[in-house]
């Protein structure tokens, strides 16, 4: 080992003009030291922790001044400059990892643009910093009147978001909100809609669709120039009935997204990569339910094996209140009355349903895996790689449900019966921008770490949900009118 870090010391020593160093071995492993700044041996980091790595084949180089001047670190393929070197140490500062869960490091040394060494492979955990803060509807720390009641959303490929805003009149609104937090309204100012109750988009078609309860219809618009609203399919009276256009008929929900009596029951939209549309509804009686499939093209027919019927008790129900779709082709819907199911469903490819999470139970937060965990009213969701995202209504939390294992963790926020909104005493809580580190999930000992950590945001009553990407999530809330912005890195 000596002999060879020697030689790579005097190859290093002899280049002066390449801007890369040939090299003369497969890449060796120091033996490195890895504190703080004050010495304390580190096990786990977060962005912006100050390394000193230490190791005596760092004496040689920093006597030349090479690791200063022209040395960097590599945390996995992210690299940052070192800010400081002498004797037999480095110091550098971990960068943002935009991971979105607790991961092991690998840290490699490198000089000119070459990998020198392994200083550590796997030896160290990197833990993500989940933060929250309100994107949009708060002006100098107090609701400022641009949303009622923010429900649905959904997000363009230029990151620009949809929201559904609901109105008392039961004319709804399309509310745009940009990337800088700049909020418009989009469409449904001349009264075109009533009750909308499900979002999506097609960005390879440029068109949102969403579902209108009070029509009983699913309307198609144009996301570019001037938005044009058509009537995709639905014949505007409620039913069951499979078809094209308006021969096709719906049966929506027309319960607001504040509604505890009875949920949100018969609702949510989603859009596949193929553009076919998905939107829950009721069936003919109040707990019967079923997924509809509407083509690009206005054909409506009823997914296989979604109709649920319940034939002897209310554990057989599954309401949809939320809806989506991951690229293997299952379908995930939301369920949320109080008594009820509480949870997400699975139905996969024609197969019958599915509890992935959540039991039937009264309202309660419990994060775990399967029947272990608990939600209260929960409404939007989406779906991303192997994650779904889930609005949890009244417990004002975001939920990250794994679709392999059904695990439950508690993203942000434990609001509304933490608020005391819920108990009308008229003592309000306000909004809580925070932030927490992530635990490694797999050696947590503590089952309410998140719960726990996930109150650093505090939110009131989340409605709808839209994904960018696993460290880039938008959450509104109807109970503290506003749009939330959760990033994890």
């Amino acid at each position: 080992m000596k002999s060879s870090i020697i030689f790579l010391f005097f190859s290093i020593s002899l280049f002066t003009a390449c801007q890369k160093i040939t090299p003369t071995q497969e890449l060796k492993n120091i033996k490195t030291k890895i504190t703080n700044v004050k010495g304390v041996v580190v096990n786990e980091v977060a962005q912006s922790t100050v390394l000193r790595l230490s190791a005596p084949e760092f004496i040689e180089l920093n006597k030349q001044g090479i690791l200063k001047k022209e040395g960097y670190i590599s945390f996995d393929e992210v690299l940052v400059k070192i800010q400081d070197a002498a004797d037999d140490f480095i110091i550098a500062a971990v960068p943002i990892m935009n991971y979105y869960e607790a991961r092991s490091l690998s840290i490699r040394l490198i000089i000119r643009q070459q990998s020198i060494a392994y200083l550590c492979v796997a030896c160290i955990l990197y833990r993500p910093t989940v933060r929250g803060r309100i994107f949009a509807g708060f002006t100098s720390g107090v609701t400022d009147g641009t949303f009622l009641m923010p429900a649905e959303m959904t997000h363009d490929a230029a990151g620009n978001l949809y929201v559904i805003d609901q109105r008392t009149s039961v004319h709804d609104l399309i509310l745009k909100v940009t990337p800088a937090g700049v909020v418009s309204t989009f469409a449904g100012s001349g009264n075109e809609f009533g009750r909308l109750v499900g979002i999506g988009i097609d960005n390879s078609r440029n068109n949102l669709y969403v579902s209108d309860a009070t029509a009983q219809q699913v309307k198609s618009i144009t996301v570019t120039g001037s938005p044009v609203i058509t009537v995709l399919a639905g014949s505007g009276t409620a039913g069951n009935s499979d078809g094209t256009g308006i021969l096709a008929s719906f049966r929506f929900g027309t319960q607001a997204v504040d509604n505890f009596g009875s949920s949100e029951t018969g609702q949510g939209l989603t859009v596949d990569a193929s553009g076919n549309i998905y939107v829950g509804e009721n069936y003919s009686s109040s707990l019967s339910s079923q997924i509809r499939r509407i083509s690009p093209a206005g054909v409506v027919t009823t997914v296989a094996g979604s109709l649920t019927v319940p034939v002897m008790s209310e554990d057989e129900s599954a309401m949809p209140s939320g809806i989506a779709i991951n690229t293997a082709g299952n379908v995930y819907t939301t369920s949320g009355s109080s008594g009820l199911f509480q949870g997400v469903n699975r139905f996969s490819s024609g197969a019958s349903l599915i509890r992935l999470a959540g039991k039937d139970s009264f309202e309660g937060l419990n994060d775990g895996i399967g029947n272990a965990a608990q939600f209260s009213f929960p409404k939007a969701i989406e779906a991303l790689n192997t994650e779904l995202y889930v609005a949890d209504g009244s417990n004002g939390a975001l939920r990250r449900v794994n679709t392999a294992s059904g695990s439950v963790i508690t993203l942000a926020g434990v609001g509304h019966f933490n608020t005391n909104r819920f108990s009308g005493s008229g003592s309000f809580l306000p909004p809580l921008e925070g932030s927490f580190l992530m635990e490694n999930i797999l050696v947590i000992t503590d089952p309410n770490y998140y719960e726990t950590r996930a109150a650093a945001i505090r939110m009131d009553q989340a409605g709808g949900v839209t994904v960018i990407s696993p460290n880039l999530i938008y959450v509104s809330d109807y109970g503290y009118k506003c749009i939330w912005k959760i990033t994890i890195s």
